[in-house]
């Protein structure tokens, strides 16, 4: 959606809850999580009553009388100090300027640090990915188990799991290495409570099985990669992620897996903080296509057989071919992605330079005459992003990332644009190469001359599920992830020290003076 001229805020109260008073629940509709307490709405363009100019709102403060213009002001600012959202700016300008009203367009705006999971039934499907590594089975399987056993939840796991040489009892051994032969028998008796548990798995293959509306709740055993792989099943609206650390870096995955038992369970009774974490809508619009537009035009759409016409609008993501959508029918637009982290564009193997023009909603920008472009979510600024030399940006800002890599110009910064927009990216006519393009680290594909991207932010978000709250999880991660600002304290003069110590009156401007002196 556009830029609005009245927008709605739910912020969060000052005063600590008591006792007796319940914790505001959230709910879900079309995609979005918001609190239900509408006593403590902020209209933050509030209707302007009568010739005097005073605000009629509806969210309690400090200090509010008549409604007066100074008290309104003075609540904006009291809210400021809960809510992650910005001010509400003041609506007059000057004794005659004001911002002009349009009543047709109204967003409603939560305040992020107020975004809390609720159930409006008991989830009773589960979705367990875990990574590739044989480290990762001994957790797996007692997840599995108590999720089976103690919760009785149905349970979907990969097929390939299923076919893991470590997970089963028919493998030949013999022909196998002496280390994997090692291996099998130290997982003897994980192996062992794994078949008792595999015919009450529900299994899935990636490409092939439409998961959509039918996961309840998602947990993903590993790093960074697995919520990747998991963002990337669901191409529309995606359950709520629990994810443990398991793997590398860990940036993305804030639970422990030393006691997941009481930690699903808040969750599952709906105890938990969310950080919707927005998406990119990715979508390639081939040079061939623009001759599918004019015959749309020239003949007339309903002129077109429906088959022919199906067939016109089924572009598929790889390699522009078309014909029948993806496998993968999860997908909310035929020839779009939604990726989580980030967009590449790249010069792939060629020595010459990538020139790429970039629009920003139909007007052109700049041109990248370098490595590349990394168009990314604040998500994905601490990925590819920040290695390009980004700015790090908290995942509630909504916001989209433009990072060129290695740009042959000095001048040439990293810039945030709103997260409403939509980039258009294309090959510059005269580029003496085409681009190479891959969405998330995957489905990488070449960019032809008078091919283009086109990205924006998409609807369906990621929901996160966090171990403490948004602010600590973020800056947890990077001080834990990335040694965020790690260098050693510099040390205090110890003449400072001394002249603390003896209780002398002399300032720092006296003894800064004595230094000069004795220079």
């Amino acid at each position: 959606m556009k830029s609005s001229s009245s927008i709605t805020v739910n912020p969060v109260p000052m005063t600590t809850p008591s006792a007796a008073q319940t914790v505001p629940k959230a709910t879900q509709c079309n995609g979005s999580y918001h609190d239900d307490h509408d006593n403590q709405l902020l209209h933050v363009n509030s209707v302007r009553q009568g010739q005097g100019g005073t605000a009629a709102s509806s969210a309690p403060g400090p200090g509010l009388n008549n409604g007066t213009a100074s008290d309104d002001l003075q609540m904006r600012m009291w809210w400021r100090t809960r809510s992650l959202n910005a001010p509400s700016p003041f609506q007059h300008f000057g004794p005659c300027g004001r911002i002009m009203k349009n009543s047709a367009m109204v967003m409603q705006i939560q305040d992020p640090a107020s975004q809390r999971l609720t159930w409006y039934k008991p989830p009773l499907t589960v979705l367990v990915i875990k990574k590739k590594d044989s480290q990762v089975l001994p957790p797996f399987v007692q997840l599995v188990e108590w999720l089976v056993q103690e919760k009785h939840m149905v349970v979907w796991v990969e097929s390939a799991v299923l076919e893991d040489k470590l997970l089963r009892d028919d493998v030949k051994l013999e022909q196998e290495s002496s280390k994997f032969q090692k291996v099998h028998a130290q997982y003897a008796g994980v192996r062992a409570r794994f078949l008792h548990l595999r015919e009450k798995l529900v299994t899935f293959k990636d490409g092939r099985d439409d998961l959509t509306d039918r996961i309840d709740f998602i947990v993903c055993l590993g790093g960074d990669g697995t919520l990747l792989y998991a963002s990337q099943l669901f191409q529309q609206s995606v359950p709520p992620v629990m994810a443990f650390y398991l793997g590398s870096l860990g940036f993305l995955t804030p639970f422990q897996c030393d006691n997941f038992q009481e930690q699903v369970t808040n969750v599952l009774e709906g105890h938990a903080a969310l950080t919707l974490r927005s998406r990119l809508r990715c979508s390639i619009h081939r040079k061939g296509e623009r001759r599918k537009e004019s015959l749309l035009h020239s003949v007339g759409g309903n002129l077109l057989i429906p088959g022919f016409h199906r067939q016109l609008n089924y572009v598929e993501l790889n390699n522009g071919q078309t014909g029948k959508a993806g496998c993968n029918n999860n997908n909310g637009h035929n020839n779009s992605i939604l990726v989580l982290n980030e967009v590449v564009i790249n010069r792939g193997p060629s020595p010459y330079l990538s020139n790429i023009d970039i629009f920003l909603d139909g007007k052109y920008i700049t041109s990248v005459q370098g490595d590349g472009l990394i168009v990314s979510t604040p998500t994905g600024s601490t990925a590819y992003a920040a290695a390009a030399g980004a700015s790090m940006i908290h995942p509630s800002v909504p916001a989209i990332l433009v990072t060129p890599i290695c740009p042959h110009s000095l001048s040439f910064r990293p810039i945030v644009v709103p997260a409403g927009v939509e980039l258009k990216i294309s090959i510059s006519p005269d580029s003496r190469n085409t681009s190479r393009v891959s969405f998330d680290g995957r489905n990488d594909q070449e960019l032809n001359h008078g091919d283009s991207l086109r990205v924006t932010t998409s609807i369906y978000p990621v929901p996160s599920i966090c171990s403490q709250d948004q602010i600590s999880d973020w800056f947890d991660s990077l001080a834990e992830g990335l040694h965020w600002n790690v260098r050693k304290r510099q040390k205090c003069l110890d003449e400072l020290s001394d002249l603390t110590a003896s209780g002398s009156e002399d300032t720092l401007d006296e003894f800064d003076n004595l230094q000069i002196y004795d220079a």
